[in-house]
C-alpha cells in the first residue's frame, strides 16, 4: 500500500512528477507514493433542472423571466462526471489506486483563484474518500520545485477549512446561479423578435463588454471642440505654456478661447522677442519595471495578429516543458532563489532573445523587484533554457504556433533581463520664460539607456534639442482630445487600476478575453483585431441590455472579487456571497427588460422573418406521431435512424470531429412545448 496518492490536474503535470520524484510510483525521502492524473475537471454542476425536486424539474428548465430568480435553497448542488468518453473511466482508475492508498496529495494547480483546489476536491469527493488529504504548493513544474513542495506538505483534510476550496467552490456556485442574467437577457431579446443564439452575462465579462460599448459610444458622440492658446516656442522648437491641471476646467477656460481673434488679441500683451531662462538641470534615474501578469503579455503581443486563445495555449504548452514559468501567477516580482536562477541562466537566455550580455551588470536584487513574499514568480522564462528558439516547437501540439512561442519566450526573457540591467540615467531640464516665468517647458535628456536597451516598450527616448535662447509668443491651435479605439491594452488597464485592488487577476482578464473573442465560443462577443477590440451584433446587444445593471458594473464586481477573497480567507462566510447573487438578479431583471427600448434604438427593429423555415420529419414519441426538423445541425436523419428514434432508443452518429449520442425528449421554448432530438450533452 502507497502512503500517498499524488493526484495532479493532467497528464503532462504527472509526468514533471514522476521526472522529479523517480517515476510514477516508487519512494521519495521515506514515503512511497503512486502518481495519478485528472484531466482538467472531471465534475461539473448538474444542470438546474437536476438540481431539484421532480415538482421543480419545469420551472428551472424554463427560460421565461416569471421563473427567475431563483430560490438557491432549492438546490442540492450535486455534481456529476463532465462529458466526454473516458471520464468515468478516469474517476474509476483514481478511485481504485486510492483504495490501496494511506493519504491523497493534492497536486493541481496551485493558483490565485484556488481553481486547482476545487478541481481536486470534486474527485475526491466523486470517489468517496475520508481518510488524511494533503496539499503540495509546487512554484512550477521544474524537478527542484516540485521536490521542495513536496518536502513541504500541508494536512488540509478538513475540506471546511481549506480556504482556497471554499473561495473557488463560492465562485463556481455564484457563476452557476448567475446563468440567470443570461437566460434573462437571450429571452428579453428572443421574446422581441431577434434571432440570438444566446446573450451571454456575467461576472467580469459584462464590465469587459461594457466598457468597449461605453468607449465606442465616446468615440462615435464624439465632437471636436477646437480652442485657441498663447504660447511661446524658441528657435530651437520647445514650446512654452501655463501649466494648469487638465481637470482644472476653470483656469483652463481662462486661457484658451473658443475664437481664434480673442486668443490673437491676448497675443498683444505679450513682447516678442523675449529670453529663455533655464531654471534647473537635474540629474534622475528610473529602475526597471516589475514583470509582466499574463494581461500584459497578451496585450503586447496581440499586435502581432496573435489571439488571447493561442496565446494562452501557447504559453500553458511552453509552461509544462519547463521553458516559461507559472502562467496564472498575480505576482510582478520574484523571490531571491528565483532572481538567483535568473542571473544564473541570464547569458545563455541573452544569447537566445538577443541581448547583449554586458549590460546584465545589476546582479544585486532591488528590494523593489526581488520579494521573498512572492511565490510563484512574475511571468518569465522557465529554469529550463532551450538551445534554440527553434527547439520550442517540439512541445508544441501544433508547429504553426512556433513565431507565437519564440515571441512569447523573448518577451518574457527581455523583461526578465531588464532586472539585471542598471537604471535609467537622464536629466530634465526646466526653464521659462524670462519676462514671463508663468510660461515654462520641461524635458527629459537620456544620459544613459542601461536597462532601456534590453526592454523598452516602444522606442527608446529621443535627445531632444537644446535649449534655444529666445522665444517668440505664438497662437496654437488644440482640441479636446478624440477618445482612442478600445484596445486590450486600454482594457486589461483599466480593469487592474479600477478601485483599490482592481478588477481580478491579469490571468483571470485574459481568461475571460480569450473566452470573449473566441470565435468557436457561444460567449463570441469580442472582435480582435491586432489588439483593437470590437463589438460583435451579439456582444452589442448584450452590452446594451446590461447597462445600468449590477453585473456589469465595475464597482459591484470589484466587491464581489473582494468577498470571494474574504471566504478564503475565513473573514466571510460563503452563504453570503452566494445570497449575493439574488440581491443582483432582483435588481438587473427590470433593467433588462426596460433597456429593450435601448436595444431596439441601437441595433434597430427586428426582421420579421428571423427563425428560418425547417423542413420537417414524421416519427412516433411515447406512441404518437410528432413531427421534428429533418436536420439536427448540418446532420440529416436516415430512416434507420428515424425508425430506432421512434423506437424509444438511444442512437450514435458520428459528427464533425466526434460522435453525438441521444434520443427524442420534450423540449420547450417560449412557454411553446415539444418534441426534439437531445443529446447527451444538451445544455438549458
Amino acid at each position: 500500500m502507497a502512503e500517498y496518492m499524488i493526484l495532479t490536474e493532467k497528464k503532462s503535470a504527472a509526468d514533471n512528477f514522476a521526472q522529479a520524484l523517480g517515476g510514477m510510483s516508487g519512494s521519495f525521502d521515506g514515503h512511497s507514493y503512486q502518481i495519478v492524473h485528472a484531466q482538467g475537471h472531471l465534475m461539473e454542476l448538474a444542470e438546474p433542472k437536476d438540481q431539484v425536486s421532480n415538482d421543480l424539474k419545469d420551472c428551472y428548465s424554463s427560460w421565461e423571466p416569471e421563473n427567475m430568480p431563483w430560490n438557491l435553497a432549492d438546490f442540492s448542488w450535486k455534481k456529476e462526471p463532465t462529458k466526454g468518453s473516458n471520464i468515468r473511466k478516469l474517476l474509476s482508475q483514481i478511485k481504485k489506486v486510492s483504495q490501496s492508498s494511506q493519504s491523497i496529495v493534492i497536486a493541481t494547480d496551485n493558483d490565485p483563484s484556488g481553481e486547482g483546489e476545487l478541481l481536486a476536491w470534486e474527485i475526491i469527493n466523486a470517489i468517496g474518500w475520508h481518510g488524511k488529504v494533503y496539499r503540495e504548493y509546487h512554484d512550477d513544474e521544474t524537478p527542484k520545485s516540485i521536490v521542495k513542495a513536496m518536502r513541504n506538505l500541508k494536512d488540509v483534510s478538513n475540506q471546511s477549512q481549506d480556504g482556497d476550496y471554499l473561495k473557488a467552490n463560492v465562485r463556481s456556485k455564484w457563476d452557476f446561479a448567475s446563468m440567470q442574467l443570461t437566460r434573462l437577457a437571450t429571452s428579453y431579446i428572443r421574446n422581441a423578435g431577434y434571432y440570438v443564439k444566446v446573450v451571454n452575462q456575467g461576472r467580469l465579462k459584462s464590465v469587459m463588454l461594457s466598457m468597449v460599448y461605453q468607449r465606442e459610444q465616446a468615440i462615435k458622440n464624439y465632437v471636436k471642440k477646437p480652442y485657441f492658446e498663447v504660447k511661446f516656442q524658441d528657435d530651437q522648437g520647445h514650446v512654452y505654456a501655463r501649466k494648469v491641471a487638465k481637470d482644472d476646467e476653470e483656469k483652463l477656460a481662462k486661457i484658451r478661447h473658443s475664437d481664434k481673434a480673442l486668443a490673437e488679441q491676448e497675443l498683444q500683451q505679450y513682447q516678442s522677442p523675449v529670453h529663455v531662462k533655464r531654471l534647473r538641470l537635474e540629474n534622475k534615474r528610473n529602475m526597471p519595471k516589475t514583470l509582466l501578469d499574463l494581461a500584459k503579455v497578451d496585450a503586447l503581443l496581440s499586435k502581432k495578429g496573435y489571439s488571447s486563445n493561442q496565446i494562452k495555449n501557447v504559453y500553458q504548452q511552453l509552461y509544462e516543458a519547463g521553458y516559461v514559468s507559472y502562467p496564472r501567477t498575480e505576482d510582478k516580482v520574484i523571490t531571491t532563489e528565483q532572481f538567483n536562477e535568473l542571473v544564473q541562466n541570464s547569458k545563455e537566455i541573452a544569447m537566445l532573445v538577443g541581448v547583449n550580455v554586458k549590460l546584465l551588470m545589476h546582479t544585486a536584487p532591488r528590494k523593489e523587484l526581488v520579494k521573498d513574499s512572492a511565490t510563484h514568480g512574475a511571468n518569465r522564462p522557465g529554469s529550463k533554457v532551450p538551445a534554440s528558439l527553434d527547439d520550442l516547437g517540439k512541445v508544441l501540439k501544433n508547429k504553426n504556433d512556433l513565431q507565437c512561442a519564440k515571441d512569447i519566450y523573448c518577451l518574457l526573457g527581455r523583461t526578465a533581463l531588464a532586472i539585471l540591467g542598471e537604471d535609467y540615467l537622464y536629466r530634465v531640464v526646466t526653464a521659462v520664460i524670462e519676462e514671463y516665468p508663468a510660461f515654462g517647458t520641461q524635458y527629459n535628456v537620456p544620459v544613459n539607456y542601461n536597462y532601456k536597451q534590453i526592454y523598452c516598450e516602444g522606442e527608446l527616448p529621443k535627445e531632444p534639442k537644446p535649449l534655444g535662447k529666445q522665444a517668440k509668443s505664438i497662437v496654437a491651435e488644440g482640441a479636446n482630445p478624440k477618445p482612442s479605439k478600445p484596445t486590450k491594452a486600454w482594457l486589461f488597464k483599466r480593469l487592474a487600476n479600477y478601485g483599490k485592488y482592481g478588477i481580478g487577476t491579469g490571468a483571470t482578464q485574459q481568461s475571460t478575453m480569450a473566452d470573449l473573442t473566441s470565435a468557436k465560443s457561444n460567449s463570441h462577443l469580442l472582435k480582435d483585431t491586432k489588439g483593437v477590440l470590437s463589438l460583435t451584433e451579439t456582444g452589442l446587444m448584450s452590452a446594451v441590455i446590461a447597462q445600468g445593471t449590477m453585473i456589469a458594473s465595475p464597482k459591484a464586481t470589484e466587491q464581489l472579487f473582494q468577498g470571494m477573497d474574504a471566504v478564503g480567507a475565513f473573514k466571510l462566510e460563503p452563504q453570503k456571497v452566494l445570497n449575493s447573487i439574488n440581491t443582483v438578479i432582483t435588481h438587473d431583471k427590470p433593467l433588462l427588460q426596460q433597456n429593450m427600448a435601448l436595444v431596439e434604438q441601437t441595433i434597430g427593429k427586428p426582421e420579421k422573418k428571423q427563425y428560418p423555415k425547417r423542413d420537417k420529419v414524421d416519427v412516433t414519441y411515447q406512441g404518437k406521431p410528432v413531427q421534428i426538423n429533418a436536420k439536427w445541425g448540418e446532420h440529416t436523419w436516415t430512416q434507420g435512424e428515424l425508425t430506432e428514434l421512434s423506437a424509444g432508443n438511444t442512437i450514435t452518429f458520428d459528427y464533425k470531429k466526434g460522435q453525438i449520442t441521444g434520443q427524442l425528449g420534450e423540449r420547450e421554448y417560449k412557454g411553446h412545448k415539444f418534441i426534439a432530438f437531445v443529446p447527451d450533452f444538451d445544455k438549458d
